[in-house]
């Protein structure tokens, strides 16, 4: 559980911080692109200012071009030599025309184009220079935002065992109390059921059978804290191989067969045959054991179907019961500790609230996926899915 937290922690910031480089870059290139953009209506803005009547060749400019066509079809123009030759200027000039924009860019080169009655004036500027800085700029950041990112993620992680050791502190000692507090209830329990049976052989009235009673459901109790207790702390060592799950489960619901009987309630099973998983016998039967128990103790129908159905490369195994009532939003409380959905059903099973804990920690453990289902508050139906 702990693991789980600390690993949804790490993934949080670092998405946290992956947002808040991405906005970053987002903003730093975006005044990178308008400076450019900003630069190049200065530089062909000053070269349109250069133009005068006469011949262009008198103009000098850098990095840029400038044509122009009278309406009598004459062409005047001057380029920077040292950016251009006369095959480049005027393929370049060729392509702004065919295209049909009054503005654009043919490869590094931004151009304008200017018409009024009496000429056409063509201009444009070199950006190869701040185009290469924009790219290397977007090189380095990202070199950098990698850079910092991977050094950001092993910091983020060394922090997470130092914000999440106070809480495994407290959750360690909290078991070890359960554990020490349910072994210490061990003994005066079982004098308190000793003393009680030797009453009842005297007289076993009602206050007898009273204390039996409480002293039975307390010892079922403790047992489950232990239980739970020991899950928590250790999570068991899984003895994972491969088992046929439908002869398994199989075993484990004919178990129930005689107490389902006494209650005059009937096991019905829906069985895929020969299922192989590779998974921990133990940890099978028990969550089995615990959702047939489950389905015994608060059924208000004479059937449970029981389902173990193969689909794809996973296992699912359900447990379908009646109940006199519950609520849709109780699916999820149902596999917290003590929860109870109905109090007063609860004292006449004597149930303690934890087996649908156990299982779920159980599941938890196996990386297995247990859930309840109910239709039209009238019906329950327990899913475990199995997957190695």
């Amino acid at each position: 559980m702990l693991r789980a937290a600390r690993i949804k922690f790490i993934a949080i910031t670092m998405l946290i911080l992956l947002g808040v480089f991405l906005t970053s870059g987002v903003v730093i290139f975006g005044l990178i692109h308008k400076n450019v953009s900003v630069s190049t209506d200065v530089a062909l803005k000053e070269m349109l200012e250069k133009i005068r009547p006469g011949e262009l060749s008198s103009v000098e400019i850098q990095r840029g071009i400038i044509i122009r066509t009278t309406a009598s079809g004459a062409t005047d123009y001057t380029y920077d030599s040292n950016c251009y030759d006369e095959i480049q200027v005027f393929d370049i000039y060729k392509q702004a025309m065919d295209s049909g924009e009054h503005s654009g860019a043919i490869g590094d080169t931004f151009y304008r184009i200017i018409k009024n009655q009496d000429e056409l004036i063509f201009i444009a500027a070199d950006r190869s220079i701040e185009k290469e800085f924009e790219s290397q700029s977007a090189t380095v950041y990202f070199l950098v935002l990698a850079g910092s990112y991977i050094l950001l993620f092993f910091i983020v992680w060394g922090l997470s065992y130092a914000v999440f050791r106070p809480i495994q502190d407290a959750l360690v000692k909290q078991n070890q109390f359960i554990s020490d507090a349910s072994h210490e209830l061990k003994t005066p329990i079982s004098i308190i059921s000793a003393s009680a049976e030797v009453l009842s052989l005297e007289s076993d009235n009602e206050y007898v059978s009273n204390i039996k009673q409480q002293t039975h459901r307390m010892s079922s109790l403790i047992s489950d804290l232990l239980s739970l207790a020991k899950l928590d702390e250790t999570k068991e060592l899984l003895d994972n191989k491969e088992l046929n799950l439908s002869v398994l489960i199989g075993k484990c619901v004919l178990q129930f067969d005689a107490l389902a009987f006494e209650k005059g309630m009937e096991i019905v099973t829906d069985f895929d045959p020969n299922i192989l998983i590779t998974a921990d016998a133990a940890s099978i039967e028990k969550i089995i054991t615990i959702l047939i128990d489950n389905a015994l103790k608060y059924s208000e129908g004479k059937e449970i179907r029981c389902t173990l159905k193969k689909t794809g490369e996973k296992a699912i195994f359900t447990v379908y019961n009646k109940v006199s009532s519950i609520k849709e939003e109780a699916k999820n409380k149902i596999f917290e500790r003590f929860y109870r959905a109905d109090n007063s059903r609860s004292r006449d099973t004597g149930g303690s609230g934890l087996g649908l804990s156990i299982a779920k920690k159980v599941a938890d453990i196996n990386k297995w996926k247990l859930f309840a289902t109910i239709e039209e508050n009238e019906s329950i139906t327990m899913h475990v899915v199995f997957s190695e």
